[in-house]
């Protein structure tokens, strides 16, 4: 019984704060919000994004001042075909210089964060959702280079989400190593 308590304590004192950051003013807010994530504001976002209905994405593109005509649909973030276990890995926020190439095109760029399901690379190139993605990177502290098939799993004006097709062994548990490494220290 006694560990009960702390668990109705934990929801009480939760469902206390979100009463509160509920009643304070929107420009209070964001100051909260910054001070809680730092300098990671535009990765909660994105996040908050590509976990939305289509519908809630395209309401939101309303309200920013955009209509949903005005981009083509394969520009759009869709989450059909991501499975909810790649949002649920850890990611790490990073720079890596990143190479990759799509269709016979080639690209670099940088490696925003990383997951073992997946990366953001910060582009402003708009790749349409679906498209193969080969993509090659050096992990700090890993002697190996990384070549990786994916998909673009979204798209935005700041970039785009690759999921892995496939991560051998090896490479798998390099970057699990180097997520976890920030994981245990923030």
């Amino acid at each position: 019984m006694h560990e009960a308590e702390p668990t109705v304590d934990k929801y009480g004192t939760t469902a206390k704060l979100f009463n509160l950051i509920y009643q304070l003013p929107r420009d209070h807010q964001l100051v909260l919000l910054k001070q809680l994530v730092g300098d990671r504001v535009a990765q909660h976002l994105f996040k908050l994004i590509v976990e939305m209905t289509e519908d809630q994405q395209l309401l939101l593109l309303e309200q920013l001042g955009h209509s949903p005509d005005e981009e083509p649909p394969e520009h759009t973030v869709r989450l059909e075909g991501i499975e909810p276990t790649m949002r649920e890995n850890p990611r790490r926020p990073c720079l890596i210089n990143a190479d990759y190439r799509i269709q016979d095109s080639r690209f670099r760029s940088y490696i925003l964060d990383i997951s073992i399901g997946g990366v953001f690379i910060e582009t402003d190139q708009r790749v349409p959702v679906g498209e193969t993605v080969i993509l090659n990177f050096n992990l700090p502290s890993f002697s190996q280079p990384f070549t990786l098939p994916g998909k673009v799993a979204w798209s935005g004006p700041q970039g785009f989400g690759v999921k892995f097709d496939v991560v051998p062994s090896p490479q798998g548990r390099a970057i699990k190593a180097f997520v976890d490494k920030v994981d245990k220290t923030e």
